[in-house]
């Protein structure tokens, strides 16, 4: 048999050291993302790495998908799933939005009439018609393709311009500004690309006046983008572009209230 040759004390303390940082290293760069795709079997846990099966592939349930953000994000849901909508809620607005809703889709699924699969069932609505009574802050991503802009015509008579302080985005045709609390504010939505995506969508997917756009593609605002750079990529970004839209709590709550971890909730694109 072979035997490694000995090595003095020091030497081993070392090479101890050298093996601990190196499974140090190893640990804080955590498991990989996982590329899943909506028909895997398995997606991947964001801090273990182990297997957890695929709740997408249910489709037989009746009640809500529900992913925490860091499961959501590990296994790379947004890109596998571009047929659906998606709205991100803290867990307690979630309850919240389920507790005065219950009655209601519990009505609706009792009836004798209500399908179970399909986003255009009644039950489909009456989950949506839920999430319209929210009154907490949510967010919601639009995606639109500027390649299918299409100008409105010009009328007879011209409409008097309101005076504004916000900047026209092309093609978008939203009026937004940056009024210092992160993000672009929404002040006004014209015919446009946006308004095109009003009409397709429920209500509680609309962009409207006093919405703020955090995300437009890559750049971020919540990672560190400027408001600048948030209109540079909405205004100059080739074709597809995709927006993360926060609607803001329609009451006051207290700054004690726990938004700790969020839920992320899905619906299928009706267009």
């Amino acid at each position: 048999p072979r035997h490694s040759p000995a090595l003095p004390p020091g030497e081993r303390a070392r090479g101890r050291r050298a093996a601990t940082a190196a499974m140090g290293d190893d640990e804080d760069a955590g498991p990989k993302p996982n590329r899943a795709n909506i028909d895997d079997e398995f997606l991947r846990h964001p801090h273990s790495g182990a297997f957890i099966r695929n709740p997408l592939l249910d489709k037989s349930r009746s009640t809500p998908i529900l992913f925490q953000e860091p499961e959501f994000k590990h296994n790379c849901l947004e890109e596998a799933l571009v047929d659906y909508n998606f709205i991100t809620v803290s867990e307690n607005g979630f309850k919240d939005m389920m507790k005065h809703g219950q009655a209601h889709v519990r009505a609706i699924a009792d009836r004798p009439d209500s399908a179970t699969g399909g986003a255009g069932s009644p039950l489909a609505r009456a989950a949506m018609a839920t999430l319209s009574k929210n009154q907490q802050t949510y967010e919601f991503v639009v995606s639109v393709r500027k390649s299918t802009y299409v100008p409105a015509r010009t009328g007879r008579r011209r409409q008097d311009a309101k005076p504004t302080a916000g900047t026209l985005i092309d093609k978008l045709n939203i009026e937004v500004q940056d009024d210092k609390e992160g993000g672009l504010k929404i002040e006004d939505v014209k015919e446009g690309l946006i308004a095109v995506w009003n009409r397709r969508q429920h209500t509680a997917l609309q962009v409207r006046a006093g919405d703020r756009v955090l995300k437009a593609n890559a750049i971020s605002a919540v990672a560190g983008s400027t408001p600048q750079q948030l209109q540079e990529e909405m205004e100059h970004c080739t074709d597809s572009l995709k927006l993360v839209v926060r609607r803001l709590a329609t009451e006051r709550r207290s700054s004690k209230a726990s938004a700790a971890g969020s839920v992320r909730l899905g619906s299928k694109v009706l267009a």
